[in-house]
């Protein structure tokens, strides 16, 4: 299976098919402290996150992830557009791990990013990251983890040559994709 890197850039912002469609929404863009955007192979914008207070994120989903990971502050929260559906992303620290677990509006879990140690990873997962990116470094292992907590693909966040990645490996060892995680500039206009 023949994979294409795919970067985080507004790429359609540049082509002119693209003029017409509305990118981001101008006041979740305002209100956010960044932004970040996951384009497809194909250019076109799949998903938006808007990183919020944690406050800003509805009282059902502060509830659910009380109860999901009890304890300690929120270290960060997004609000998210994922193929067009709305999800809000709340994170904390847990056991000095980073849990990220995603809900839709009403506190529905969606979906968790778990931190792990490399050693829980299982080897298949471990050698397709490091082939993925050879002499790379790895910064992150996350495990991926369905509503009902079975983990169904691996991140594997890495760094090489000044440039940060995230290689995507389903539980089994099959490379899912790989993406260049690269910083840009939004400009919204806040009035005339």
């Amino acid at each position: 299976m023949k994979l294409t890197t795919l970067t985080v850039l507004p790429a359609c912002l540049a082509t002119v098919a693209c003029q017409s469609e509305r990118l981001l929404d101008t006041g979740d863009a305002l209100a956010a402290r960044s932004i970040e955007l996951q384009v497809t192979a194909t250019g076109h914008v799949g998903e938006i996150e808007y990183h919020i207070d944690p406050m800003a994120v509805p009282a059902a989903v502060r509830t659910a992830m009380d109860e999901l990971h009890p304890g300690g502050a929120y270290t960060a929260a997004e609000k998210e557009i994922n193929d067009g559906v709305l999800y809000f992303e709340l994170s904390r620290t847990v056991g000095g791990m980073e849990v990220e677990a995603m809900f839709r509006p009403d506190g529905r879990l969606h979906s968790e990013e778990v931190e792990v140690a490399g050693t829980a990873v299982p080897e298949a997962v471990r050698t397709t990251a490091m082939d993925a990116r050879s002499g790379a470094m790895v910064t992150k292992w996350e495990e991926i983890r369905d509503g009902d907590h079975r983990v169904v693909e691996y991140h594997v966040k890495m760094t090489s040559g000044g440039m940060n990645w995230k290689v995507i490996v389903a539980p089994n060892g099959a490379l899912l994709a790989i993406y260049r995680e690269i910083p840009a500039e939004i400009e919204v206009p806040v009035g005339n």
